[in-house]
């Protein structure tokens, strides 16, 4: 019995050629080249170009349709790096013979103004295709940059590849650009494999998907859905572009992490293969239709609220997104196990979401104060996730989120010790600012930056040595909480290590953003040990009364 594969060698015109339609299977990824790997194919090509010889790309898989048309099983990120190539040189041509030759290898022009699909050579998925043609296929459009790139992250992704491309051929003259195209044209060997059918190009597709640029472990795990769903090829085209759009929701590294995620709540475990251990945890337990259909689209809105600290559960959503904010702020991100967890099974009683991530919070920061072993701490978060999925009590006094006298004792004695860590640094300085009077909530990616005041290392000249004269308690407090402020990046970098009333003026210079905890510092005139001291007292206290407010007095 014959397989029905074909393969044989031809050139890249012969693909792009007219009356070729050429388009992404529903399991294909997305573009996903970076920089580097355009700036060696372009080396390569023009290695090729000045000697005269061919230039080989090795296997471009397709499948024939009914319809004529041909899918793409393997050489899409080929393909479309080679349309973004003879685009910039079609717009950069001057000449009309030359340009109307290399549009040629993109599309039929006069179709194109009629508005025929099937106009053009290449079309990528329905994310992609609209920046694709409007930024790259359509004659001159290359040079206007009128398209803005911003719906995914792909479109980003081509736009900084198209500025790799025209700044790399515009340093070539306008006859080493056409030698180029030539080369392009003539002289750019692959072979052709042709599969029968759609299940069969499915088929090579899996065996090939590890090839060329690698997948992401989403691309993988819509593979193995998409074969285990045993899908009509137009259910296969919908839940695809369902998925792209769950990954321009989130974004590409985003939904692999999500997927991760899943996983652990199915499995309770964070070892192997994502996407190995996604099929026997998940998808051994769910068919791939209701997992796309009901589980999916829950978990996307879920992990987006973590994401963006946007929970929609309207009066209450404050309450929750401030220590969401919180979160996002630690050093670890093993919290987003149970969020995840929270969220996707209880999305109704904001009220008591609200008391959940405050919780959450506090147990997310004492894990990256006291439990510095990874294996502990994850365990921890393994207890708490398990607690949340069987439905047992959060809040009560022996549940998974509470902690005992010692812990309490534990925790206020680490915060009153030094933050050598700068992420844990940043995070403890951030939600104090938060607990103080008139403090407010700042997120990850403000500017606000810690400073010392007390600065951390010292020339022996330093004016500072003489109220700090013994380096024991230099190193003993210059990494507490009470030697921090928050100010802007710029006034840090000019702070540096001036002396106390120098950095003072800087701190609360008109037009400075200032944080509530550098406020105190206003009507301070000294900054001894004793002050630094007390002030990490002070503050130690306002945190622990936050977080354990029935222990407050």
């Amino acid at each position: 019995m014959e397989s029905g594969i074909r393969a044989r060698e031809c050139g890249l015109s012969a693909i792009l050629s007219p009356g070729t339609e050429l388009r992404m299977p529903p399991y294909q990824r997305s573009y996903a080249w970076q920089g580097e790997e355009v700036l060696e194919l372009l080396d390569d090509l023009w290695r090729t170009t000045e000697r005269g010889r061919y230039h080989f790309i090795g296997a471009i898989v397709l499948v024939e349709m009914e319809d004529g048309t041909y899918l793409v099983v393997d050489g899409q990120q080929r393909l479309t790096t080679f349309s973004m190539i003879l685009a910039v040189l079609r717009d950069l041509e001057e000449n009309p013979h030359y340009k109307a030759l290399a549009h040629a290898m993109i599309g039929d022009p006069d179709r194109a103004n009629r508005g025929e699909a099937t106009a053009w050579r290449l079309t990528l998925n329905q994310i992609d295709t609209p920046y694709f043609r409007e930024a790259i296929q359509t004659e001159g459009a290359t040079l206007n940059r009128d398209t803005a790139a911003a719906q995914s992250a792909n479109h980003g992704r081509m736009a900084n590849n198209l500025d790799l491309i025209e700044t790399y051929l515009r340093r070539l003259s306008a006859q080493e650009r056409r030698k180029l195209f030539e080369t392009i044209r003539d002289r750019i060997m692959l072979v052709r494999v042709s599969v029968p059918d759609w299940d069969g190009g499915y088929d090579v597709f899996r065996v090939l998907n590890t090839r060329g640029k690698a997948p992401n472990t989403h691309d993988i795990i819509k593979t193995e859905i998409l074969q285990r769903g045993n899908f009509t090829v137009e259910e296969a085209s919908a839940y695809a572009r369902q998925w792209l759009d769950h990954e321009s929701v989130l974004g590409a590294n985003a939904l692999d992490d999500l997927l991760n995620y899943i996983r652990q709540l199915h499995s309770r475990s964070s070892k192997g293969k994502v996407a190995a251990e996604f099929s026997k945890a998940v998808l051994s337990k769910i068919d791939a239709r209701t997992f796309l259909d009901s589980h999916l689209p829950d978990y996307v809105d879920a992990y987006r609220a973590i994401l963006r600290g946007d929970p929609g559960y309207g009066e209450h959503s404050a309450a929750v997104r401030g220590p969401l904010n919180h979160l996002r702020l630690l050093d670890h991100q093993l919290w987003r196990v149970p969020a995840l967890a929270y969220l996707y099974r209880q999305r109704e009683n904001g009220e008591e979401a609200a008391i959940f991530f405050s919780l959450l919070e506090r147990f997310g920061y004492v894990m990256m104060l006291n439990v510095t072993n990874s294996d502990a701490r994850r365990k921890q978060y393994a207890r708490l996730t398990k607690a949340i999925l069987d439905g047992k009590p959060l809040f009560h006094r022996n549940g998974a989120l509470n902690f005992s006298r010692e812990d309490k004792r534990r925790i206020r004695e680490r915060l009153t010790g030094r933050f050598v860590n700068f992420m844990q640094r940043r995070a403890i300085a951030l939600r104090l600012n938060a607990a103080l009077e008139n403090g407010e909530q700042i997120g990850p990616d403000q500017d606000a930056s810690i400073e010392h005041v007390l600065p951390r290392t010292l020339s022996e000249e330093s004016h500072w040595n003489r109220i700090w004269p013994s380096q024991a308690v230099q190193r003993e407090l210059a990494e507490t909480v009470g030697n921090f402020v928050i100010v802007p990046r710029h006034v840090n970098r000019l702070a540096d290590r001036l002396e106390f009333r120098e950095k003072k003026k800087l701190y609360f210079a008109e037009g400075v953003r200032v944080f509530a905890l550098t406020e105190d510092l206003r009507e301070r005139e000294t900054w001894t040990p004793d002050d630094v001291r007390a002030r990490t007292e002070q503050l130690v206290d306002i945190l622990m009364n936050v977080w354990f407010p029935e222990t407050a007095g």
